[in-house]
C-alpha cells in the first residue's frame, strides 16, 4: 500500500478512541458536528484568497448560504465555478471544505461560488438538488455583479457534490433553464443507487466511506425505498447526450470506485468527451488530505481540464 496513504490510516485511526460509536450509529445532527470538526482540520494551508464573504441566494425553499472566494489569480472578469461540497448529503459545508475551494479557485484562476445546500434528514431529496438549481440559475443572472463571465462557467464537486453536479445538468436541461456548465469536475461521485461490485467488495471495512456508512447517507437523503431509475437521484439512469465534457477522479480504496468508472463510460458512450483519473490505494475524500501527494496531482488535473475548457 501507498506509505502516505497508511500513514493516513493509522492517524485516522488512532483519532477515534477505542469503543467510539461510528458515525452511522448516530443522530444525524450529533454525527454532523462530529464529522464537520473532523473535517474542518483538513483546511490548514493552501493558497490565501485576494476575497473571501459569505452572501446569500433566494431559493424557492428560501435563502441559500453560499460563499465566495476570489483567488489572487483572477482577473477583473474571471471563469466560475460552482462548486457543491461532499457529506453524503448529510454532513458538510463551504467550512469542510475550504482548503480544496481554494486549492481550485487558485489553480483555475476562477471566482468560485461554493454552496450551503439544504442538509438531510431535516431537508430530504429533492431539496438539496433544489438549492443547486436555483443557486445555478442565479450565478447565471447575476454573476458579472460577483467578477464572473457567466459565458464560463463550470460546475464541480466531490462525493455527494458530485451526484448534485451531475443531477443539476440534467434538471437544468429538463427546464431548458440557464445556465450552460463548459465542463463537470466530478470527484467520487455517487452515481448509480446501486449496490456495485466495488460497494460489496468492500464491505464494511471503514476508511473515511464504508457501506454502512453509505447506506445511512442514503437514508437520511432519499428513505428506504428510493427510485434507482430517477435521474436526478442517480444520474446514471440519465439521459446522459449533450452533458458537458468532465473529468472523474476516483481511487481504488473508494467503495464508489465502480460509480466513477460506469458514469465515465457511459459519458462516452454519449458522445460526451471525459477523462477518468484512478488513483491507485486512493481512499474517499483524498482530494481533502494535502499531505498525499495524490491530492496535489488530482487538483491539478481537475484545474487543467477547466482552464482548457474555460479558454475565451
Amino acid at each position: 500500500m501507498n506509505s502516505q496513504v497508511q500513514q493516513l490510516i493509522e492517524a485516522l485511526r488512532a483519532a477515534i478512541p477505542p469503543g467510539a460509536p461510528r458515525l452511522w450509529q448516530l443522530p444525524a445532527a450529533q454525527g454532523r458536528m462530529f464529522a464537520d470538526a473532523f473535517m474542518v482540520l483538513r483546511n490548514e494551508g493552501g493558497p490565501e484568497m485576494a476575497e473571501r464573504r459569505d452572501l446569500t441566494i433566494p431559493g424557492r425553499r428560501g435563502a441559500i448560504g453560499a460563499r465566495l472566494y476570489v483567488p489572487r489569480t483572477a482577473t477583473a472578469l474571471s471563469p466560475g465555478l460552482l462548486y457543491l461540497h461532499g457529506g453524503g448529503f448529510v454532513i458538510g459545508s463551504p467550512d469542510t471544505h475550504d482548503r480544496l475551494t481554494r486549492e481550485l479557485a487558485h489553480d483555475i484562476g476562477a471566482r468560485v461560488l461554493s454552496l450551503h445546500y439544504a442538509l438531510a434528514p431535516e431537508h430530504p431529496y429533492p431539496a438539496g438538488l433544489h438549492d443547486c438549481v436555483d443557486a445555478s440559475r442565479w450565478l447565471a443572472a447575476n454573476a458579472a455583479t460577483l467578477g464572473i463571465d457567466a459565458k464560463r462557467l463550470v460546475i464541480g464537486g466531490d462525493s455527494a457534490g458530485a451526484n448534485l453536479s451531475a443531477a443539476t445538468i440534467l434538471r437544468l436541461r429538463a427546464e431548458a433553464a440557464a445556465p450552460a456548465f463548459r465542463a463537470a469536475l466530478l470527484i467520487y461521485g455517487r452515481f448509480t443507487g446501486d449496490d456495485t461490485d466495488s460497494m460489496r467488495a468492500w464491505g464494511e471495512r471503514d476508511l473515511i466511506l464504508s457501506r454502512p456508512m453509505m447506506e445511512w447517507f442514503e437514508r437520511q437523503y432519499v428513505g428506504d425505498a428510493p427510485d434507482r431509475n430517477d435521474p436526478y437521484y442517480a444520474p446514471l439512469a440519465g439521459d446522459l447526450h449533450g452533458f458537458p465534457p468532465s473529468i472523474l477522479t476516483v481511487g481504488t480504496l473508494d467503495p464508489l470506485l465502480d460509480d466513477s468508472r460506469l458514469f465515465a463510460a457511459a459519458l462516452e458512450k454519449a458522445g460526451v468527451p471525459a477523462e477518468l483519473h484512478v488513483y491507485e490505494d486512493g481512499p474517499h475524500a483524498f482530494a481533502q488530505f494535502a499531505m498525499l501527494d495524490m491530492c496535489g496531482d488530482a487538483i491539478a488535473k481537475m484545474s487543467a481540464f477547466a482552464r482548457k475548457r474555460l479558454e475565451p
